[in-house]
């Protein structure tokens, strides 16, 4: 495009090689020039299309492998849910069982793993300013972060009957949330230790490595679940317990894949990966700075869903509603799941723009990844709205479980355009590092809004049933959504450095992976 716009203003300057023209050749000068003022501002136009639509693309091929990523995850969790439903015997108290578990273990993981996530963006951001090496020294820390969130993790054990007990679902129901969750809680450490190394990955804009990763440790697990689960090939058969089991081996496969990639080839020459591994104090404490805001966030948002789930369905309205809210559960992940796909994405682009300097680009493609997640909900909520019914059925045909099912799928309609603009712009700015903010407005919202709103909804219109602690969900949810656009509209994120604590280091140049090949 540069090179058209170049030739045709040197072709301009032969024929009219100066503007001192009098008399009968003015007339000729004028129209040329104003020929070339505009085939220059169209060469412009042009080249500025190209470029949106290339950035359009950056976005597209990050996303796509990180969606698919956490949509394996998705599918793995949606195949133990159906296996269970499967189970011969005690199937509506495994389906109550297994969410309420998932979310009570999840309450504790998604601390360590909200706080090593934020590798994405030290990775990235060193990247942009072309500093290969730290890149993997932040990588080292993170590792080391997971390593002793997972000693921490063991002495969860004996706690976690109490836990159930307290909840005080129904005795069949506790007995498989604990069988669940005693093998599940040794998926901390390796499920942490993984979110570590894909956030190098993640980072330097490698997402492909993320995802072969995490496909095939999740159709390890559903393989291995379903022997498990059913006790097939001269297994016992576990039930919810074969479950947990096939998660663990998938989780422990995925650290050691990732972990393996990391020290080895390009990433070992390049990022001197197996010589980073010192601990570095200076990048460890600036990675809790930065991550454990989000980390202490996510296991607020976590508790609160707990609370939401357990509770505020479970106990008071009773087994049947719980059931319905775990089967709604399964569709809201084919929701956000693929939108939290395209924000790590989003937060490793932002990430490098800004290690670039070019606050720009981070504006342009945060809101192109927005415009994509909203599109793709807007679409889904269609199909919520139109189906809720027939969806519902695929997991229980049970009628009442069906009616309150679907009434909830409303919900879900009405919030989940606003949900996108929220993970959109979050992702963004914890791209730049911006975490605290949004972190205690999270904390604090989600307390307010979810716990209270939702328990004076029960208690005010109990006919309502669970719609009432539902809809308050919504509030929150659309609330959020305006909030993360004015917060990252207010670009308050632009005056974050988030690596003030290391000295200043001569860029370098990055090979590219195939020439490495060749090598």
């Amino acid at each position: 495009m540069y090179g058209t716009s170049g030739d045709l203003a040197g072709e301009s300057s032969r024929v009219f090689p100066t503007q001192q023209l009098a008399g009968q050749y003015q007339w000729q000068l004028e129209p040329q020039a104003a020929t070339m003022t505009n085939l220059s501002d169209n060469s412009l136009e042009l080249d500025l299309r190209w470029r949106r639509k290339e950035e359009v693309r950056g976005v597209v091929r990050m996303a796509v492998p990180m969606v698919i990523t956490l949509c394996s995850r998705m599918l793995m969790d949606i195949a133990d849910f159906a296996m269970i439903s499967a189970l011969p015997e005690g199937s509506e108290s495994a389906q109550a069982a297994i969410l309420p578990a998932q979310i009570t273990l999840w309450t504790f993981i998604v601390t360590g793993l909200a706080t090593v996530s934020i590798n994405n963006t030290f990775v990235s951001q060193a990247i942009g300013r072309g500093r290969p090496r730290n890149a993997a020294a932040y990588t080292w820390q993170a590792f080391y972060m997971a390593a002793l969130y997972g000693t921490f993790a063991l002495v969860l054990y004996p706690l976690l009957p109490h836990v159930f007990a307290w909840i005080g679902h129904l005795p069949e129901v506790q007995a498989k949330e604990w069988a669940y969750a005693r093998i599940c809680l040794f998926t901390v450490f390796p499920t942490v230790a993984a979110e570590a190394f894909a956030g190098f990955f993640n980072g330097m804009h490698r997402p492909k490595v993320t995802m072969w990763s995490a496909i095939e440790a999740n159709l390890l697990n559903v393989v291995l679940s379903a022997i498990f689960v059913f006790g097939w090939l001269g297994f016992p058969a576990m039930g919810i317990a074969g479950a947990a089991l096939g998660t663990l081996i998938g989780v422990f496969y995925r650290m050691i894949r990732l972990a393996v990639t990391f020290a080895s080839g390009y990433y070992a020459t390049t990022y001197a990966s197996r010589e980073m591994w010192r601990l570095d104090g200076k990048k460890l404490f600036a990675m809790l700075r930065t991550g454990l805001p989000q980390g202490l966030q996510a296991t607020s948002d976590v508790c609160v869903w707990a609370v939401f789930i357990n509770v505020l369905t479970g106990r008071i309205f009773g087994e049947t509603s719980l059931v319905a809210s775990n089967v709604v559960w399964q569709y809201l992940r084919i929701s956000f799941m693929p939108t939290f796909g395209i924000g790590i994405a989003l937060t490793a682009l932002v990430g490098k723009a800004i290690g670039q300097r070019d606050h720009e680009l981070a504006i342009r493609v945060s809101r192109i990844a927005v415009g994509i997640i909203v599109a793709y909900l807007a679409t889904l909520s269609l199909v919520y709205f139109f189906f809720r019914h027939q969806l519902i059925g695929v997991f229980n045909d049970n009628p009442e479980v069906v009616s309150i099912g679907a009434s909830v799928m409303i919900c879900a309609v009405v919030w989940q355009v606003f949900d996108g603009v929220g993970i959109g712009y979050y992702n963004a700015l914890k791209g730049a590092g911006d975490t605290l903010w949004p972190a205690v407005l999270l904390i604090v919202s989600h307390w307010l809004i979810v716990v209270g709103g939702g328990y004076a909804m029960a208690r005010m219109f109990p006919e309502w049933g669970i719609i009432g602690p539902w809809s308050a969900a919504a509030a929150l949810i659309i609330f959020l959504g305006f909030a993360m656009w004015w917060r990252w509209r207010s670009n308050k994120w632009q005056r974050i450095d988030l690596f003030r604590h290391d000295a200043d280091e001569t860029p370098a140049e990055l090979p590219d992976e195939a020439e490495f090949a060749q090598v």
